[in-house]
């Protein structure tokens, strides 16, 4: 009788410690050890701020991104805008210059063999442009008044910015300078203003 109380207790004993020392148990757990976690996906805020510049034109954007304002060095440029953001990778530039282009086919030609699907048409505000995308970054021309309009953007974290780029497109207008108020500055608090070698204006 002992003998097989003894033989019962050692099976117990070998189920119990099967069920706490379970090798499969704790592989799963290896393999998921963020299991019930979900990673944030960053996403541009819907609120938009408004950047207005002196050479006469209002640039909206969301208002969890920064805008650097570098600076001009030579007379043929108006503007060279960057936004970008302190969580997500990437940017979305504008640069306004003078063309060196007499017709938007001109810049569209240069570009036309590095594209890898046919350029489109888009507007920039109330501009006729032309979007090519090629494969690392996707660029923008327009052409008015033998002025050229220029957005590039590196297709890094392609998903957030191009979000903000048809935000960018659609916000997009002009002003009289004489009348822009608030001339070289963003007209909320809550977008974070960079002039090159300047403080932050929050």
């Amino acid at each position: 009788m002992p003998k097989k109380l003894i033989l019962i207790l050692i099976v117990g004993l070998i189920i119990f410690g099967f069920f706490i020392f379970n090798p499969f148990k704790q592989k799963s757990n290896l393999l998921s050890p963020l299991s019930g976690q979900t990673a944030i996906k960053q996403t541009p805020s819907e609120t938009l701020t408004e950047y207005v510049d002196p050479s006469g034109f209002i640039l909206s954007y969301p208002d969890n991104l920064s805008i650097t304002i570098n600076d001009i060095t030579d007379e043929t440029t108006y503007a060279d805008i960057q936004l970008s953001s302190k969580d997500v990778s990437g940017s979305l530039n504008l640069k306004i210059t003078d063309s060196k282009f007499k017709t938007l086919d001109e810049w569209i030609k240069l570009n036309k063999n590095a594209a890898t699907e046919e350029p489109k048409e888009v507007n920039l505000g109330s501009l006729k442009g032309t979007e090519i995308k090629t494969r690392d970054r996707l660029l923008l021309g327009a052409l008015d008044s033998g002025v050229f309009f220029n957005i590039e953007i590196p297709l890094i974290e392609k998903d957030f910015w191009m979000r903000v780029y048809n935000k960018v497109l659609t916000g997009f207008s002009f002003v009289s300078p004489d009348n822009a108020a608030g001339n070289g500055s963003a007209n909320s608090s809550s977008g974070d203003v960079i002039f090159e070698s300047e403080e932050v204006v929050e």
